[in-house]
């Protein structure tokens, strides 16, 4: 079930702490369909495409918290997935979101391996969701997320059993 950003775990961090950097854990899922489409939402909050991510939650493991997002963004259930990479160079994984809160973020890419359930274009964080061909993402919301984008579909493309860790 979805709730407020101000109610989850980050939102209420930030009340104490303000704008200061911050290590959040967070997720990202690839799910592709029969064609080899890679699934993408339209972001609620700022309009633009994304893969299915957020932050984890407090007393949830890294794979719980990847089922949660992919529900609450697609209405879809994950039944199994594959950690294929964790990204968390301070350089790259460091940024200012809209609000001033700096982040360091860890993430942790799954590849959703098996999954049911109707897809919903529309949810409490999402206005849309379809498959997009990987060589034709969406618009990202910066060039950042752009490149990040495309190096997470790279790194898919090459995974062969060994965790990437960059």
């Amino acid at each position: 079930m979805s709730h407020s950003w101000h109610d989850s775990y980050l939102g209420q961090l930030r009340q104490v702490v303000g704008t200061r950097k911050l290590i959040v854990h967070s997720v990202r899922a690839i799910l592709l369909d029969a064609q080899g489409r890679a699934l993408f939402i339209r972001r609620r909050g700022d309009g633009y495409w994304g893969m299915p991510a957020g932050a984890m939650e407090l007393n949830e493991s890294v794979y719980d918290c990847m089922m949660r997002e992919v529900k609450e963004e697609t209405g879809l259930d994950v039944l199994r997935a594959t950690l294929i990479a964790i990204y968390s160079s301070p350089v790259k994984q460091s940024y200012t979101d809209r609000f001033g809160n700096e982040h360091q973020v860890v993430e942790y890419l799954f590849r959703v391996d098996e999954w049911t359930g109707r897809l919903e274009t529309e949810t409490d964080e999402s206005t849309d969701a379809r498959f997009f061909p990987i060589d034709a993402l969406p618009q990202a919301s910066s060039e950042r997320f752009a490149r990040h984008h495309e190096e997470v579909f790279q790194d898919y493309l090459r995974f062969d059993g060994t965790l990437i860790l960059k």
